[in-house]
């Protein structure tokens, strides 16, 4: 029996939720959050083995609530495993998901099926993946490992990426390296044809998954 804590903000979808769980003997709904706090909470005093949470909560947001846990879950020495689910993909999202040791990224509007499965594999020790999330991640890193992609950098591109992953604009980029603001969109703009990424937000995915 797998116990589950649902933590999200809308009572419809919550309700939902719970009415699918209902369905499966081996899963169990123990408890549910409309906020952080209250996540954070109810993880620490239902012990569940699994947490459903949104990312969009009011108070603390999903991604720290889920860092609080895992904190937790540490210090402790727990296995709680935490399955987001999200109405939308967000790169910044995925990556802090995945820095914080969550377990696994859905996106809302998968049927019953899918959703038991998902949770079933997480509890098992698999990171589960939305296909959409799986799909755009493959993409990034297919191919050719990190490492040689980039060795195709030159020594200005590089320094370019380091400050695209700190989240500096190329107006700032520009001052750092004594470069005009023209000059960095072309670079750029070639990096993105290297690394055969689409937007700045995909060379930061990549930056960070290089170590940068």
């Amino acid at each position: 029996m797998i116990n589950i804590l649902i933590a999200e903000d809308n009572n419809d979808v919550r309700v939902s939720l719970v009415n699918i769980l209902k369905t499966d003997p081996e899963l169990c709904f123990i408890g549910e959050a409309d906020n952080g706090f209250q996540a954070v909470h109810l993880a620490k005093t239902l012990l569940p083995d699994l947490i459903l949470m949104d990312i969009m909560l009011p108070g603390l947001d999903g991604l720290q609530a889920a860092k609080q846990i895992k904190q937790f879950c540490a210090v402790q020495e727990r296995n709680m495993k935490i399955l987001i689910l999200s109405t939308f993909y967000d790169d910044d999202f995925v990556l802090k998901s995945q820095e914080y040791g969550i377990d696994g990224y859905l996106l809302k509007g998968l049927d019953f099926d899918k959703l038991a499965s998902a949770i079933k594999n997480t509890c098992n020790g698999l990171v589960t993946l939305d296909r959409v999330i799986y799909e755009k991640q493959n993409r990034l890193t297919s191919g050719t490992n990190n490492s040689f992609r980039l060795s195709m950098l030159n020594k200005t591109e590089i320094s370019i990426l380091r400050l695209i992953v700190k989240g500096k604009k190329n107006s700032q980029i520009a001052a750092e390296l004594f470069l005009s603001e023209g000059t960095v969109r072309n670079y750029v703009s070639r990096m993105l044809a290297k690394l055969g990424c689409k937007t700045s937000r995909d060379l930061t995915v990549f930056g960070i998954r290089a170590g940068l």
